[in-house]
């Protein structure tokens, strides 16, 4: 069919020839059915076979319905929507009431901050003085909260201290920052003393040194204090100062007693305690013996037991300790006794016989 040396564009003619000799009958064109006749000839069979040995239209039908029945998509999911939110009027109250929880926290925490510095008659002084109580609420040793009330006390001093160098040229400023800085000045004072006092009466003498010397202080810092405040304020200082005075003596009389067998009387008052007035008598000792570890131990002591001297002269015994006596440490050289007198005769004792059966007299 095809021969050799035939150009492109000669093959591409050839092939157009050959498909329309396909496409019509055999013989439609002049020269075509010599050309290809065997290539015809294969084509006609080719469609034969293809209308003689393929499925019939049910067996197509069958396979159409099948190819198609497993290409349909799966069922789809169900799509759950979204629930509505409540948006009514609990929904709105539950969200005022933690904004305004929120709010309050906020506002507390910036008072708070704020109050460290607040005098005297400033708005802030009472949320100041507020968290002091919560501060010694926390504390639940009795020591500490008595240091505490003692630290509250001498910042009422600073407290007057600040009042004054802020209204030096104003003339003192107010007099009611003052009177409640001495008051309350006052009242931890006193509740530390009554703690303190109390404690180092029992047990802790370290305690009344503390206290005494606290009282001090705070009594030379108060003098200082007292010609640059106010007139009003300079005569209620002097109530403030005989208190420190109560307490340093207090904390004197305390320790002056911390040896004695009755410290105080079991009385109570504003600064502590009430220290005992009788004549200070020592505790009773301990029941028992004591040894002092420096002194160096007593000799052992043995009792000498009576022996019988023998019959000849001049013969020595030693002393035995009795049954039940430990060994002494350091043993003392035996002791031996001589007879200084004469020796004395025993006795002779004479047994009458006694008959027993079986054996003679």
């Amino acid at each position: 069919m095809v021969g050799r040396g035939i150009t492109p564009l000669g093959r591409h003619r050839q092939r157009e020839r050959f498909a329309r000799a396909v496409d019509a009958h055999p013989g439609s064109e002049a020269g075509a059915g010599d050309e290809f006749a065997a290539e015809l000839a294969v084509v006609a069979l080719l469609r034969e076979a293809a209308v003689t040995s393929g499925p019939d239209e049910a067996a197509r039908a069958r396979m159409r319905a099948r190819v198609l029945g497993a290409a349909e998509r799966p069922p789809a999911k169900p799509v759950r929507l979204p629930r509505p939110r409540r948006t009514g009027a609990r929904g709105r109250l539950a969200v005022a009431l933690a904004a305004a929880l929120c709010l309050v926290f906020s506002l507390a925490g910036m008072s708070l901050l704020l109050s460290r510095d607040a005098l005297p008659g400033d708005a802030l002084y009472g949320v100041k003085r507020t968290a002091e109580s919560a501060s010694l609420g926390l504390t639940f040793d009795e020591g500490s909260k008595g240091y505490k009330r003692l630290e509250f006390a001498a910042a009422r001093v600073n407290e007057l201290e600040t009042l004054v160098d802020r209204y030096r040229e104003s003339g003192g400023g107010p007099l009611g920052g003052y009177l409640t800085a001495l008051t309350d000045f006052d009242a931890d004072a006193a509740a530390g003393s009554r703690v303190l006092a109390a404690l180092g009466s029992n047990a802790d003498r370290r305690a009344l040194d503390d206290l005494g010397g606290w009282a001090d202080s705070q009594a030379d810092r108060l003098a200082g204090l007292r010609p640059s405040l106010p007139a009003g304020a300079t005569d209620r200082v002097a109530t403030s100062l005989d208190l420190l005075t109560r307490i340093a003596e207090r904390a004197a009389a305390l320790r002056a007693r911390a040896d004695c067998a009755s410290a105080t009387t079991g009385e109570v008052d504003q600064v502590g305690p009430v220290p005992a007035r009788d004549e200070c008598a020592a505790p009773p000792a301990a029941t028992g013996t004591t040894t002092d570890a420096t002194s160096p131990p007593p000799a052992p002591t043995t009792a000498a037991v009576p022996t019988t001297p023998r019959d000849t002269p001049g013969a020595t015994t030693t002393a035995t300790p009795p049954p039940g006596t430990p060994a002494p440490t350091n043993p003392a050289p035996p002791t031996t006794t001589t007879p200084t007198g004469p020796l004395l005769p025993l006795p002779t004792l004479t047994l009458p016989s006694l008959p027993l059966p079986g054996l003679g007299g």
